[in-house]
């Protein structure tokens, strides 16, 4: 998976750092931040690929959670609005932002979307800011 996250959508980064820690599954798209407030706030990326600008490629569908409960919200999403989403993209590559609200109570069933990220999630990430050194010598 990490493979073809890097290749197809080189502005996402996740957090995968084995230690617990308020970044610890964290998704990182473009300058943004997305944290994981497990069962309250979560966050789940619904992407439609194609490899190559060939008109008959065949797409994939990504679904890339924090959380399983995530990826089955975002599939329920995706078959709730597909019709509205071939209409708005057409045979276009899309990647979009999903929350998942409050799963403990609610499961997948209540998701907003935060936004398309598409521009983004494709684009290489900012270089990070180079870190000053102070060299003062006495």
């Amino acid at each position: 998976m990490v493979a073809h996250m890097a290749a197809m959508l080189p502005g996402v980064r996740i957090n995968v750092d084995p230690e617990p820690g308020p970044g610890r599954g964290a998704f990182q798209i473009g300058g943004e931040r997305y944290r994981m407030d497990a069962g309250v706030t979560e966050y789940v990326l619904l992407a439609r690929l194609t490899a190559g600008d060939r008109r008959e490629a065949r797409p994939a569908f990504l679904f890339c959670g924090q959380r399983a409960i995530t990826n089955q919200a975002a599939t329920r999403y995706l078959a709730r609005h597909h019709e509205k989403l071939a209409r708005k993209h057409g045979n276009n590559s899309f990647v979009l932002l999903l929350k998942v609200i409050n799963s403990q109570a609610y499961g997948p069933d209540v998701v907003e979307l935060v936004g398309d990220v598409t521009r983004a999630a494709t684009s290489p990430l900012p270089a990070p800011a180079p870190t000053t050194r102070n060299s003062h010598r006495a």
